[in-house]
């Protein structure tokens, strides 16, 4: 009984249910963000980090970080030795440059903005000129495609953008800025592609735009959480 319960415990200690508080590998982090906080920390003259909701860095040198879960913007000023970030199963490098990198699961998303940055993962380089966007897991990379104007930096405006999106995809978003869960039931509903832009401080608004838009039924329980099918 004692060895079942501690077992629980340290499951729920890892992954707490529905994001209720923060997991052990979040209170680990160098620097953590909370649902809907963002942050700014400059590591170096070189390195400034601005953090976006639910993000955790470890930092590894002060010109070199770990991401291990979220969404962060690099900025590079003319460092002699490349900055680099390292995330998922591989690792970026930069002398000069603006980008966004997010990391969810196993997938990392890398958006250049503005310069160059260097992609490394299994023992290959994709160098990304500004307006481009590489998507890699474990199990390799996507081809490099041009990123959707605006879309990967709509966060750092206070707002979010999604043009053909599967609304599962906005679902999971919402819940990263806002505290509580919304738990989108209907798969079929789940799989419709939208258009939408709200502002970040307005998800409840978001969740009428998609009740309304979309035919979705909500029911709102106690503790934020929101039911949609």
């Amino acid at each position: 009984m004692g060895g079942a319960l501690a077992a629980g415990v340290a499951v729920l200690a890892l992954r707490p249910p529905l994001g209720a508080w923060p997991s052990l590998q979040e209170l680990r982090a160098d620097y953590r963000t909370g649902t809907g906080e963002q942050r700014q920390v400059a590591l170096s003259q070189q390195m400034t980090v601005q953090m976006n909701t639910q993000t955790r860095i470890n930092v590894l040198a002060p010109e070199s970080i770990e991401l291990l879960g979220g969404e962060a913007e690099i900025l590079a000023s003319g460092a002699r030795q490349p900055v680099t970030v390292a995330a998922g199963a591989g690792r970026l490098l930069a002398q000069s440059a603006r980008f966004n990198i997010r990391h969810t699961g196993d997938a990392v998303c890398v958006t250049c903005l503005a310069g160059a940055v260097d992609v490394v993962w299994q023992q290959r380089r994709q160098t990304l000129d500004a307006g481009q966007q590489l998507v890699y897991d474990d199990g390799g990379a996507q081809a490099v495609t041009a990123a959707p104007a605006g879309e990967a930096s709509a966060w750092r405006t206070g707002a979010l953008s999604f043009v053909g999106k599967p609304l599962s995809e906005v679902v999971d978003e919402i819940n990263r800025y806002r505290p509580g869960r919304v738990l989108l039931r209907n798969a079929e509903l789940g799989r419709r592609l939208v258009r939408m832009r709200f502002s970040i401080g307005q998800t409840d608004g978001a969740l009428a735009m998609i009740r309304d838009l979309y035919g979705a039924q909500m029911t709102s329980l106690p503790g934020g959480i929101v039911l949609l099918s």
